[in-house]
């Protein structure tokens, strides 16, 4: 039978409880029962006295009760049983076939002109595409094969966005800040500086598979860039609102949806001044 010398002697050499038991042969929480005259899964808090007992550690002894824990959401057996599950349910496919990639509706909404409110409903948008990223499973999550291929569609959908968004905050947006607003140089140049940071990550998620957890860190380091935008922008919106005259802003809106609805002018030819 093992003894309480035996334990605390070993517990003097600086052995924990774990390593004590198994040269013992009894169970961790056996051991600290012998050492201190206590369960290991006792409730509540130990009373001073009980605390000062030979043998007490200063953390919880509760993991020396019972076994490990384990999150089973970790498990790869309980990753596949939830992907089966998923595939088989009938409802889950048929709303998955009906929802497609993107944002929907009209990029702006008929009526719609003040350069504030044209690229708010732009933001929306870009933040829905987000939004559609973040919420499909990842590598780390044990994504399909489907869905693999569906972020990999977000991703371009939504480096198409961006590839008019931003040019058309270059030449309409940021030019009249500078003009209009108190330390308008600073807003430009801090959005610009943002602007910048943008392409090198969004053109390291497109070139990435999308099976491995570096495009889930890519994939989230461009997510974070395009709602830091989102946000500076919209406090910028609500100044020029406040600043800029709505015929102004209107006549700058309308170009914008202009120059989205036209396209990129061909190759070689001049654009004409804002």
């Amino acid at each position: 039978m093992t003894s309480r010398s035996q334990v605390r002697r070993l517990l003097a050499d600086g052995l924990g409880y774990e390593e004590a038991g198994r040269r013992l042969g009894v169970p961790a929480g056996k051991a600290f029962l012998i050492a201190t005259g206590l369960p290991a899964d006792g409730g509540g808090t130990p009373a001073t006295a009980e605390r000062r007992r030979p043998g007490m550690p200063g953390r919880s002894t509760q993991h020396l009760a019972g076994p490990p824990a384990v999150n089973p959401t970790s498990d790869d057996t309980t990753r596949h049983w939830l992907r089966r599950r998923a595939v088989a349910d009938v409802q889950m496919r048929r709303a998955a076939r009906g929802h497609g990639v993107g944002p929907q509706g009209e990029r702006v909404p008929d009526g719609v002109r003040d350069l504030t409110d044209v690229l708010t409903h732009d933001h929306d948008r870009l933040t829905a595409l987000v939004k559609q990223l973040q919420t499909l499973p990842g590598a780390r999550q044990g994504a399909t094969e489907a869905q693999r291929r569906r972020r990999r569609a977000v991703v371009d959908v939504l480096a198409e966005a961006l590839a008019s968004h931003v040019p058309a905050e270059r030449r309409w947006l940021w030019p009249l800040v500078r003009e209009t607003l108190d330390g308008g140089d600073r807003l430009a140049d801090r959005a610009l500086e943002q602007d910048d940071e943008g392409p090198d990550a969004l053109a390291g998620l497109r070139r990435t598979p999308p099976d491995g957890e570096d495009f889930d860190a890519l994939a989230e380091r461009v997510g974070g860039q395009v709602r830091r935008h989102v946000a500076f922008a919209d406090a910028v919106f609500a100044r020029l609102r406040q600043t800029v005259p709505q015929d102004v802003r209107e006549r700058l809106g309308a170009e914008v949806v202009r120059a989205w609805r036209d396209g990129p002018p061909p190759p070689g030819a001049q654009e004409a001044p804002p």
